[in-house]
């Protein structure tokens, strides 16, 4: 069985969710936002121990993103953190799309983003803890 958390932060078109799907051994989460949400990355992240320190949770990613997308950039941290965090399998798959956003939208974006990676992990630690 699964369990299905959905999450957001911003309003309008900086609005940014998340539909997080918990598994018995893994967690998928899709992000989406803008004006336009879509498949722009798919990034898995897979916990191992540091290479440093066997005592310290690491991850090996893997990303695919489509061609002229920059999804990545919201997806990886995101994936990294929940994946360590949590020590399963993260898969996070993004698309968030403006017409034309300029700085301002860019920089809210990305904060708003940064909001929702917290929130996700406090979500996810109501359930784990």
């Amino acid at each position: 069985m699964y369990s299905t958390i959905e999450v957001s932060v911003g309003k309008g078109h900086l609005c940014i969710k998340a539909t997080i799907i918990k598994t018995h051994d893994g967690i998928a989460i899709y992000v989406g936002g803008g004006e336009k949400t879509h498949i722009g990355t798919v990034v898995i992240s897979q916990p191992r121990a540091s290479l440093d320190n066997e005592n310290v949770s690491r991850s090996t990613n893997s990303i695919i993103n489509t061609i002229g997308h920059k999804d990545d950039e919201i997806a990886i941290p995101i994936a990294e953190e929940v994946c360590q965090k949590f020590k399963v399998m993260t898969v996070v798959t993004a698309g968030i799309h403006i017409e034309n956003a300029d700085v301002i939208d860019i920089e809210n974006i990305k904060s708003n983003c940064e909001k929702l990676k917290f929130l996700i992990i406090d979500k996810l630690a109501e359930t784990y803890y």
